[in-house]
């Protein structure tokens, strides 16, 4: 069994297809962590209910995590741990969203390899002329769920992610990754119903 950390976001999306297409016969379950105060992903603010029906209409199995606020590195692990052992199935790889922060990767990969887990990035350095049009031509809305403080009179929550968003930010700043790779913003996946 693979486990794809899943934030409701577009990377983790792009994580899925891309593993996915990777590996087709791969058995994927999704995992969240949220704040078990509020019931939100952390960052993302996604509501657990709105995960909750992504996984559903993936058709995934949905893990939950529940973290304290502000929740310290060793307490995220020691819970991640604790969800690991009661799972029936082998864990054969932890897959995550990351596309270029190799210091998140570095991370991942030496406190997840000394739980003797391996860790995949399959849209790890992608370009994202091959990213963008997966995210624009699939049934799928993007909204922004969260901007960074200082730049939320540039973006603003609920703008949807799309062409024309990366081209207004392109020409209010440099500075803005298009990806929100650096934590500008986060997004939230809204898939279309085709019924």
């Amino acid at each position: 069994m693979d486990i794809l950390f899943w934030s409701g976001g577009k990377d983790a999306y792009l994580a899925l297809q891309f593993y996915r297409d990777m590996h087709p016969d791969s058995t994927i379950q999704l995992l969240t962590t949220f704040d078990e105060t509020n019931q939100v992903v952390p960052h993302q603010q996604i509501r657990l209910s709105h995960i909750k029906k992504q996984a559903d209409h993936l058709g995934v199995d949905l893990i939950t995590v529940a973290l304290p606020p502000k929740c310290s590195n060793d307490i995220y692990l020691s819970r991640l741990q604790e969800e690991f052992n009661t799972l029936e199935s082998e864990i054969r790889n932890l897959v995550f969203g990351d596309w270029y922060l190799q210091d998140i990767r570095d991370w991942r990969e030496e406190v997840f390899g000394q739980m003797g887990l391996n860790c995949q990035f399959p849209i790890w350095k992608e370009d994202i002329h091959e990213l963008l049009p997966i995210l624009f031509l699939n049934p799928i809305k993007i909204e922004i769920s969260a901007v960074r403080e200082n730049l939320r009179h540039l973006i603003s929550v609920g703008e949807i992610y799309n062409q024309g968003f990366i081209t207004q930010l392109q020409h209010l700043s440099e500075n803005i990754d298009p990806m929100g790779e650096n934590g500008e913003f986060h997004t939230k996946v809204i898939f279309q119903n085709p019924d």
